[in-house]
């Protein structure tokens, strides 16, 4: 296999352009949004039992601090946190992909992707913002040209589904540059450091990755997104960076080209 070192190049946060403000959050489908991550932001000082119901995935930051992870699992997509808001609540969230069968299709409470029902010590909070971002090309802040190479980036207090810690400051980017002197159909993997995300290649989305979860590890890379010379790969990783952690796939704070796929490694249902 090849291996090539990642950088950290960003904050997600920082890559939020503003779409409106609304009395109460608003769907992805009203707000013309259909994939990706939309942010709702509420303004305040409150403190209690953050309760609300999540379609699908929610990341949460109390006053710029990362403090959870809320999903849509197991059948239920109520979530309950205890939280300490000074300044600004931030919800992250992830539209996971529309349910394509059964009679959940025709439902639209089953379909809708955001959050609704967003109350602190049983007060529903009033007055979003709503941003979104680009998931598939996001700007890189650093001149990685001229930066140090780090291993990790600075991690929180809070903790992951999977007990990793998360991400200090909220979902983070990082890059990697890979120069081919030929292209070829080829495999990325990912290594247990990683926890889940998403992933282009030169401008191009190659999909979700989700180690914690399993069993895939691996991403099919078509040989037509690549070019000779340089390649950038970006990854926006949504929870947790441990390059310390011993992986299956290998170690270390690194990206993994491979002539064959990892499909089949351990699964976590709770992740």
């Amino acid at each position: 296999w090849y291996q090539r070192r990642v950088r950290a190049a960003g904050k997600l946060v920082d890559q939020l352009t503003f779409l409106k403000e609304s009395d109460h959050p608003q769907p992805f489908e009203t707000l013309g949004v259909f994939e990706g991550i939309v942010g709702y932001e509420w303004e305040g000082e409150t403190q209690g039992n953050l309760t609300m119901t999540v379609h699908d995935r929610a990341f949460i930051l109390v006053d710029g601090e990362y403090v959870g992870v809320a999903g849509r699992t197991k059948k239920k997509d109520t979530f309950t946190l205890e939280v300490d808001v000074k300044k600004s609540l931030l919800i992250l969230v992830e539209n996971m992909g529309y349910i394509g069968y059964s009679h959940a299709m025709a439902d639209y409470n089953a379909q809708f992707k955001g959050i609704e029902g967003v109350a602190v010590g049983g007060v529903e909070l009033v007055g979003w913002k709503h941003w979104c971002t680009d998931i598939r090309n996001p700007n890189i802040t650093n001149d990685l040209e001229n930066s140090v190479e780090k291993s990790s980036s600075p991690i929180g207090p809070s903790l992951s589904p999977t007990g990793k810690p998360l991400l200090q400051g909220g979902p983070q980017i990082f890059t990697a540059t890979l120069i081919l002197e030929k292209t070829a159909d080829t495999f990325l993997n990912f290594t247990e450091c990683w926890s889940k995300g998403f992933v282009s290649v030169n401008g191009e989305l190659l999909g979700r990755y989700w180690p914690d979860a399993g069993p895939q590890f691996s991403l099919f890379l078509p040989g037509v997104w690549l070019k000779d010379g340089v390649n950038t790969i970006t990854v926006i990783e949504l929870q947790s960076f441990t390059p310390e952690a011993i992986a299956v796939t290998g170690g270390g704070d690194c990206l993994y080209i491979t002539d064959t796929p990892y499909i089949d490694g351990p699964v976590n249902p709770d992740a």
